[in-house]
């Protein structure tokens, strides 16, 4: 499974919060954490603008509540959280994996837990929404039975089929938002 991970496993930057102009890149590898800081200036005052660069260990970058809490003001809690969970080994493999395989291990899955699924990443959401995934589907059962229609052509009872389960997720995606939405109280 290591040979799954690329050498950079999280690549982000962003400006920070106002009234900072300064643009921040965080950059977790599988050793290390590194935060660059650019400050936005008048060049005029300054020389150059050159990039601050801040480098910790994984380890030391647990113990580190300074960097963490620099990291939380521009990126937010929820970066913090998915970067320690790196630090401490805890990779998000499923992600990772090709689109193909992606397809193959959601065909043991009922079309509740698919949609389930999808609402989990961007990523999965893609795959999800994507043509090889719905091509796939034509064929393989997801977890019921198959009705088999006579005097229609296999092409068409494919195509009746996708059309009738993109059909049955779009329902049941609508229906969610539904009972989460603020106009349509429980």
């Amino acid at each position: 499974m290591a040979s799954l991970l690329p050498e950079i496993l999280c690549d982000i930057s962003q400006q920070a919060p106002p009234p900072c102009k300064d643009y921040y890149n965080l950059t977790v590898s599988k050793t290390e954490v590194v935060l660059r800081v650019w400050k936005v200036s008048n060049p005029n005052r300054h020389g150059g603008a050159h990039p601050t660069s801040d480098t910790r260990s994984h380890v030391d970058f647990l113990q580190d509540g300074l960097l963490q809490g620099r990291i939380k003001r521009v990126f937010g809690q929820s970066l913090v959280e998915y970067v320690l969970n790196l630090c401490q080994q805890h990779f998000d493999y499923l992600v990772r994996l090709s689109d193909d395989l992606i397809i193959g291990i959601l065909s043991f899955l009922d079309w509740e837990d698919i949609r389930r699924v999808a609402q989990t990443c961007k990523k999965l959401q893609q795959v999800c929404s994507s043509e090889g995934f719905w091509a796939r589907a034509a064929t393989a059962p997801y977890g019921r039975g198959r009705a088999v229609m006579e005097g229609v052509s296999p092409a068409i009872q494919r195509r009746l089929l996708v059309f009738h389960r993109r059909q049955a997720l779009s329902r049941a995606v609508q229906q969610q938002k539904k009972q989460h939405s603020a106009w349509h109280p429980q």
